[in-house]
């Protein structure tokens, strides 16, 4: 895709990834599965779910994510337009 993450933390499940959010100050965390999405919540980042995992469309959007993208390959697209936006 072009990107690298700015950190990759392990061992974190849903809930518990809200202190790592917070200690690298995310505002927005990309997941594919509702733990993500309650990381995220949790954490006050903006959910952006990922359908290709082991949650579909319905049940990450049901969790709560801000933003259900149908495939990764769509996330750089979502984030330049979500940049400016910001702005």
């Amino acid at each position: 895709l072009g990107i690298e993450p700015d950190a990759v933390i392990g061992d974190l499940w849903a809930e518990q990834k809200a202190e790592a959010l917070r200690e690298h100050d995310a505002g927005v965390y990309v997941g594919d599965h509702v733990g993500d999405v309650r990381g995220a919540r949790a954490a006050g980042a903006l959910s952006v779910a990922v359908a290709t995992g082991p949650c579909p469309e319905e049940e990450l959007r049901a969790a709560g994510a801000d933003v259900v993208l149908t495939g990764l390959a769509e996330f750089p697209g979502w984030l330049s337009d979500y940049r400016p936006a910001r702005a």
